[in-house]
């Protein structure tokens, strides 16, 4: 394909380092804090990170797939494989919202992050409500299980959001994030 150009050492090690550090950020909050949604929180921070800091259309997927793989192959979660989804639909959600966003890295406000957060919490819950749906349980607790779970999800994924555009201008402003995302 004219005009593609390839993975660059630099952004291949990012994207690699984002996804151990969603992989970190999982197992971290494994806790049973009792909070639904809680481990958003990390994954969004994550994710809208990656994809500030790498010039890739699917930066922040690639970076959820990957993670989603590490943490299937390490047995993380009661899903087993559902964490692939559980990290993919929170990632190709950050890349679809920046198609939405300005071109300067600096240009993402912290609203932004926030609402861009909040979509990829409320992605997270659309593989629990599958496993759900499939093991044919009542459709009301199905309804209000995901209400809950979504919602503490869509809470924290803002808050991840929030922190990841903050941090993401922080690093503009400093001068170490000096490129525009393609």
């Amino acid at each position: 394909m004219a005009g593609r150009r390839p993975l660059e050492t630099r952004e291949a090690l990012l994207i690699a380092f984002f996804a151990l550090f969603l992989v970190a950020a999982r197992a971290a909050f494994r806790w049973h804090l009792h909070i639904p949604g809680h481990s958003m929180v990390g994954t969004v921070f994550g994710l809208v990170l990656v994809r500030r800091c790498v010039s890739r259309p699917l930066a922040a997927s690639l970076c959820g797939l990957l993670a989603g793989l590490v943490c299937a192959a390490l047995g993380m979660g009661q899903g087993g494989p559902v964490i692939v989804l559980k990290l993919l639909l929170p990632a190709a959600v950050v890349d679809l919202a920046r198609l939405r966003a300005a071109d300067s890295p600096a240009a993402l406000p912290i609203s932004f992050g926030i609402a861009i957060g909040a979509l990829a919490g409320v992605a997270g819950v659309l593989p629990l409500i599958g496993v759900e749906m499939l093991a044919d349980l009542e459709p009301r607790l199905v309804a209000l299980h995901a209400l809950v779970s979504g919602g503490g999800k869509a809470l924290f994924g803002a808050l991840g959001g929030a922190g990841g555009a903050w941090v993401a201008r922080e690093l503009h402003h400093h001068g170490l994030l000096d490129h525009a995302p393609h």
